[in-house]
């Protein structure tokens, strides 16, 4: 229980390290003008995609964190042991593996704001792959 508490309470966090990446890379892109993302958002405010942002991501990341909880509470059960600064090497590296793994095709996609990309990606994994396991312990 504790796990998916922690879970979704580091989602929240997650949650708002995303708003003001989002809010950032939404500048960039309607600035440098990248064909995708240009297409998309063409006919939308800013503000009416920060508040959409707002919106789903919060409640978004909360499920995805208590979901995080639940299956590293599952991986200290079946595969117990520690390892990469971790207090479960498993659970961390099918963490750094998922979130790389969804972050490719948004690389793709969004190349004008690969930083924010980035700073997405590394901190999903820092704070679920990693700080998850200390936090609900």
């Amino acid at each position: 229980m504790y796990e998916l508490i922690a879970g979704m309470t580091l989602g929240m966090l997650m949650a708002s390290v995303f708003i003001c990446t989002v809010a950032l890379m939404l500048f960039f892109i309607m600035k440098s003008g990248s064909p995708f993302a240009g297409r998309m958002i063409e006919n939308r405010s800013p503000m009416v995609l920060g508040l959409g942002a707002v919106a789903v991501a919060y409640p978004a990341w909360a499920a995805i964190g208590g979901l995080c909880g639940v299956l590293y509470r599952i991986s200290l059960e079946q595969a117990p042991g520690g390892g990469l600064g971790s207090p479960n090497m498993v659970y961390t590296l099918a963490v750094a593996a998922s979130v790389l793994l969804l972050a490719a095709p948004l690389a793709v996609l969004l190349r004008r704001a690969l930083a924010g990309v980035a700073v997405i990606t590394l901190a999903a994994v820092g704070v679920f792959g990693w700080f998850l396991p200390y936090y609900a312990a």
